[in-house]
């Protein structure tokens, strides 16, 4: 098992070597031969009741330079010698299959009905090319014999001892014995795939039978079986590197298609629709992790999908911390247990119905940190749900109950819940839209395991009248109660001349019963008005010209806007365990109460939004372009349900998107009033100057925000294409809060003709503790799923 993976390390020294497998020679194609504008055998056989016998069949002509007859005509004449035509220099032999075939000599023997070519031999058909020094072609069957040839298609290059095509389901298929198969299209080829059979199916796969992976005159793997698909989703893929907390490892996925049955002589598995793809991983600080990915692809063409993940490892050193943060307690037993489903199960002409389920069993809070990091950065407690949905063009409806799991999370469960949501949309065919929104379900939510565990031992600590102690028990008590919510609202747009006046009108209620607190049961009443005002004005710009900048001509678009948002509601005490509540964010609060997720935070609101859009507009390819917009607003709060504002920020949301090779993002707000008002600046830069050097930079600073901590941040990124081979990227963050570089990453990669390599090297500092990582990525150009690839960012 080591010897494999010890020897793709190889791979980039070795990829220039030599090759002792036999190249295909040099030979004519049909754009660089003419046909000759008379058939030679005409003259020789102009006589055909003489020899009727010597016709070559319908649909088959063969021209040569020179033309000798061997044997005798006379058909009589038992003892007479085969008939025999030989044809000398630049032969072509067509069909009417479109078969053409290209040679030195052709020895047709009418006796035997068949032609045999030699010297240089070329074959096309359907846009295939068979290459090789003989071949012999049936006059009654019109196919050749490709014994010895070499076949070439894209992206492969095929040679073999015998080259038989079939046909299964309707496609072509090529079955190959003793067959060499490169990608390198070159006299020389770095590299071949070696196999006792292969059959190809072009487009789509290759399967290998005693396969050899061969570079230069060196065998660097063997397999008994392999099946290589062109879909990077499919076949071989190995992953070196290493990681601080991993130690150095090599990552293996082979992923194959299951279920079906297999044709005997293509050895395809027919009708197969269970994507497996098998993980082998073995980390020198962890141990041997291994695990396998289903994915039901047969809900690939229907509205649903669904993949079944499962992975273990007997964690050598299970404590070692990543980030600096101490771990105590954690099991060897590590694993992660995905399931994610929809199952469309009835459709109507009006609606779908499925069945969904998003499942994640961890064995602990640190598994995605170590094994799978890209998914920890952005969702580090997965949810667990389990519902039935029905999707209208109107509506949705969902019945559902959300699970806990995984007990070191702090989550919610919702035991059931029914949701059910009306789109905006006319009311009884009249000028009114109406929308609504209703809830009903159980709701608990419960801090982590080890939350509650270090909250009751400060507690068992205290001594009696510590005012801590009662704060540590309203921690510790469980939040939950049964919630009925519904809001309804109507809206009549309205034209007044230049106008666009949009009233909105609603109202609502929400009931707690069996709360877990001071208060059994709590009712509350919302009541909400707005209006919206808006309009626009437009000017054409007909000679705002440039090639450079990409206009052609444009339109400045100007929308001035107005919202005011008034909401009375009933206040829920200060104790009260909320749920569904608002988190931190240093963007604006959405202000339409229908579409306000944070239901038990609802407070009394009454905010004036005043803004204006800017749009510049082009023309390009064929239709309009968003050359430049930007959009101005702030909110005045008559009552703030949040901060006790005067004013929001002033916001400016910029979007500058002027050519291909330039973007830029600029998000940007700064206090209106100095009364606890913060600043805030997003922006990114994607910049091309040339065709070998490209960048984007961005830059995030946030001070004085009431949650949320201060940031100075600045994002590096870069390639730089040094020549045809050559090619370097990096990858550099910094924050100038605490002047730490919090990430370097550098990656070079190299061209090798037939291969590309890359090797990656990453340092991050996680202010306790410096984090290191190495990676490599190797693969066939042509074959994108037979590669290592490289994933820095995601370690």
């Amino acid at each position: 098992m080591r010897r494999p993976f010890a020897l793709f390390f190889l791979t980039f020294l070795l990829a220039a070597s030599q090759d002792d497998l036999p190249t295909p020679l040099p030979s004519p194609t049909p754009d660089t031969l003419t046909e000759p504008d008379e058939d030679p055998i005409s003259d020789l056989l102009k006589n055909s009741s003489q020899a009727p016998f010597t016709r070559l069949p319908s649909g088959v002509e063969i021209y040569g330079k020179t033309i000798r007859l061997d044997g005798s005509l006379n058909q009589d004449n038992q003892k007479a010698p085969d008939t025999i035509i030989r044809y000398i220099g630049d032969i072509q032999l067509n069909t009417d299959t479109g078969l053409k075939a290209y040679a030195d000599l052709a020895v047709t023997n009418f006796s035997k009905k068949t032609v045999q070519l030699s010297g240089n031999v070329s074959l096309y058909q359907d846009g295939l090319v068979y290459r090789g020094e003989s071949s012999v072609f049936n006059l009654e069957t019109k196919s050749f014999e490709t014994k010895d040839l070499r076949l070439g298609f894209s992206p492969i290059m095929l040679k073999a001892k015998s080259i038989r095509q079939i046909t299964s389901d309707g496609r072509k298929v090529f079955v190959a014995e003793d067959a060499g198969i490169t990608t390198h299209d070159t006299e020389d080829p770095a590299f071949w795939l070696q196999s006792k059979r292969a059959t190809i199916f072009p487009d789509d796969k290759i399967i290998f039978k005693d396969f050899n992976l061969r570079i230069g005159n060196r065998n660097l793997l063997w397999l008994p079986y392999l099946a290589q698909p062109f879909d990077a989703n499919r076949g071989y893929l190995i992953a070196p590197g290493g990681q601080t907390n991993l130690g150095a490892f090599v990552k293996n996925r082979y992923g194959i298609m299951l279920g079906g049955e297999s044709d005997l002589e293509t050895g395809e598995k027919k009708g197969a629709w269970l994507l497996s793809q098998w993980h082998a991983d073995l980390y020198s600080n962890k141990g041997l992790g291994m695990g396998v990915d289903l994915f039901d692809t047969r809900l690939e063409s229907k509205d649903g999908y669904g993949w079944l993940k499962i992975y273990h490892i007997d964690d050598l050193n299970p404590e070692d911390e990543r980030a600096g943060v101490d771990r105590t307690n954690i099991k060897p037993n590590r694993f992660r247990a995905e399931f994610v489903h929809r199952i469309p199960f009835l459709e109507t002409p009006d609606s779908r119905y499925s069945f969904d389920a998003n499942l994640t069993l961890l064995s602990d809070q640190y598994y995605l940190e170590d094994f799978d990091p890209s998914l920890f950065r952005i969702n580090r407690a997965p949810d667990n749900f389990l519902g039935f949905t029905k999707r209208s063009p109107n509506s949705l409806t969902q019945l559902g109950t959300r699970l806990r799991l995984n007990d070191f999370y702090q989550s919610d469960t919702r035991l059931p819940e029914f949701t059910h949501d009306w789109i905006r949309q006319p009311f009884l065919d009249t000028p009114l839209l109406y929308e609504s929104q209703t809830l009903l379900g159980i709701y608990q939510e419960r801090l982590a395991k080890f939350q509650r565990d270090s909250l009751q031992s400060e507690a068992d600590a205290l001594l009696a009248g510590d005012p801590r102690f009662d704060q540590i028990s309203r921690l510790l008590d469980d939040r939950g109660f049964t919630r009925f919510h519904t809001y309804h609202e109507f809206s009549l747009p309205i034209k007044a001349g230049h106008l666009n006046v949009v009233p909105r009108f609603g109202a609502g209620h929400t009931n707690y019963q069996a709360v877990q607190g001071p208060d059994d049961s709590i009712g509350r009443t919302h009541v909400s008005a707005n209006i919206d005002v808006s309009t626009k004005f437009n000017k054409l710009l007909p000679n705002f010209k440039s090639d450079k900048w990409g206009i052609d001509g444009a339109r400045h678009i100007i929308e001035p806007y107005s919202s005011l948002s008034w909401l009375s509601t009933n206040d829920l005490d200060s104790s009260f365990g909320r749920i569904d509540r608002l988190t931190p964010t240093s963007r604006p609060r959405q202000r339409q109460v229908g579409r306000f997720t944070a239901v038990d935070d609802l407070q009394d609101w009454s905010i004036l939004r005043l803004g204006m859009r800017n749009r510049l507009v082009t023309r390009r390819d064929s239709g309009m372009h968003d050359w430049l917009t930007m959009d101005t607003y702030f909110d005045a709060f008559i009552e703030d349900p949040e901060l006790d504002r005067d004013f929001s920020n002033l916001y400016n949301d910029i979007r500058w998107n002027p050519v291909p090779w330039l973007e830029l993002d600029l998000e940007t707000q700064f206090p209106v009033s100095t009364t606890d008002n913060f600043t805030e600046i997003a922006s990114s830069m994607r910049f091309m100057p040339d065709d070998d050097f490209e960048f984007k930079v961005g830059y995030r600073h946030l001070n004085n925000h009431p949650v949320l901590r201060d940031s100075d941040r600045i994002l590096l990124e870069t390639f730089t294409r040094l020549n045809d081979y050559w090619g370097i990227g990096t990858h550099h963050r910094l924050e100038l809060v605490d002047s730490t570089l919090e990430l370097q990453q550098y990656n070079i990669h190299y061209d090798f003709d037939s291969f590309v390599g890359s090797a990656g090297f990453f340092i991050r500092n996680n202010r306790s503790q410096d984090e290191h990582g190495i990676m490599f990525n190797f693969g066939i150009k042509e074959i994108p799923s037979l590669s290592l690839p490289i994933k820095i960012g995601a370690q």
